[in-house]
């Protein structure tokens, strides 16, 4: 019975291994059953052969290994999860878990709910692992969502195309950074200031589209560099911390391409919005969107009455512009936010040297005000953003050097002939 049992337990799944590379059938079961077999020690590859699959439920990954499909475009997932993320990736301690050369669709409508798309990414900060996502696509085609969900800072894409193939124009596609447990009453960390290159997620060399009512969503405490990526009819936005708990801590978008259909048929607002925090937006080329705004700055807390109570002076609590200093002593929001904490500061946004039609429009920088007016004090966002103290156009960030690109895990992890020679940075060094 002994020998019996061993057997069967060698043979109930159809995955091969031949030495580090378990090959699977490609039914979410049997990839589930190659992941839980491989060690925790990054030095497997689960394959995902080529043909088309359909995925009901979770694949949950919680060690270091490689999933990857069999060739570049080969490996075609149809994910018919609607209530949860259909693959949940968790890095180990013991190294990166590396997702490469999958080609996921969505072919269910689940609603818009949060985390229920295709890739959900976790990790322990600080820790020296993550997830790495490259070289796949992930079509959500018709339906309202996010493709993936980020749930920690340090977590790296590259070469990743985001299609939205069908999308109407409310549609939302690509990433987004949600519900991260890591502090914002940290220092910034910007650019080099990154000091292990995990501080902030990376978004580099990706493509999204039809992405009008947001490509990419930063929110709850996250810190995410945006660079080097083709955004046609997408855009980039923010929420602070009028609807959610935290609000976006900074966000770097620089060497981004955006270009647009003529016309506008995605009915797009701007190219990038925020509603909080600081950042950089700066050296990207942007089509010029008819009769709207390039980069829009708002304080929807003043006017919108929801997560924190209605603002009624400045600062507003951790509103656009709005950072941390371990030197500050002083509260955030005006009520103050008494869960917030202190070390308020304005560390501002900053937006300099970007091109394109859109940059000579007299609505390329504008300030956008939440209507109605749920709070009722009449408060105006001229009141809590002004130029020269909230925000900066035409100035570079003081201090500011970009991080390396590419990512060294990029250039670590990057597959042989699939990554594309990265163009040469641009103002690898900005001092004033």
């Amino acid at each position: 019975m002994a020998l019996a049992l061993m057997f069967w337990a060698h043979t109930a799944w159809s995955y091969t291994v031949s030495g580090t590379t378990y090959t699977t059938n490609g039914t979410q079961a049997d990839v589930q059953a190659a992941c839980n077999a491989a060690p925790d020690n990054g030095s497997v590859k689960v394959v995902i052969p080529n043909g088309t699959f359909s995925w009901t439920g979770t694949l949950t990954i919680t060690k270091s290994l490689t999933l990857a499909g069999a060739s570049a475009t080969g490996a075609v997932i149809h994910n018919a999860n609607a209530a949860s993320p259909m693959i949940r990736a968790t890095s180990s301690a013991n190294g990166n878990i590396n997702i490469y050369w999958l080609k996921i669709v969505q072919v269910v409508n689940n609603g818009g709910t949060s985390n229920a798309g295709q890739l959900a990414c976790y990790r322990t900060e600080p820790s020296s692992s993550t997830v790495l996502v490259h070289d796949c696509t992930f079509d959500t085609t018709t339906y309202f969502t996010y493709a993936v969900w980020v749930f920690a800072n340090g977590v790296i894409f590259w070469n990743d195309n985001f299609p939205a193939t069908g999308a109407g124009d409310t549609n939302v596609t690509g990433i987004a950074f949600n519900g991260i447990d890591s502090s914002w009453n940290t220092p910034d960390s910007y650019g080099t200031q990154d000091t292990t290159g995990l501080k902030n997620s990376y978004v580099e060399n990706c493509t999204f589209a039809n992405g009008a009512s947001y490509a990419c969503d930063f929110t709850d405490n996250s810190r995410v560099v945006w660079r080097y990526n083709t955004m046609q009819d997408a855009m980039c936005g923010t929420h602070g911390q009028d609807t959610a708990g935290s609000g976006v801590r900074q966000i770097e978008i620089y060497n981004n391409t955006f270009n647009m259909t003529s016309g506008n048929p995605k009915n797009m607002n701007c190219w990038v919005s925020f509603r909080g925090g600081s950042g950089v937006v700066f050296n990207n080329a942007m089509q010029d969107i008819p009769n709207k705004t390039g980069i829009q700055l708002n304080v929807y807390s003043i006017n919108r009455n929801d997560s924190i109570p209605c603002q009624v002076a400045y600062p507003a609590a951790r509103q656009t512009g709005q950072g941390w200093s371990a030197s500050s002593t002083a509260p955030y929001g005006n009520p103050v936010v008494t869960r917030d904490g202190t070390g308020a500061v304005t560390e501002g946004v900053y937006i300099w040297g970007n091109t394109g039609t859109e940059t000579t429009d007299p609505g390329y920088v504008d300030l956008g005000q939440y209507s109605p007016d749920d709070c009722g004090n009449g408060k105006l966002i001229t009141e809590f953003l002004k130029e020269g103290r909230d925000y900066f156009v035409g100035t570079a960030k003081p201090n500011y050097s970009p991080y390396h690109y590419p990512h060294p895990l990029h250039t670590a992890f990057a597959v042989t002939g699939a990554s594309p020679t990265p163009p040469p940075p641009k103002n690898l060094r900005l001092v004033q």
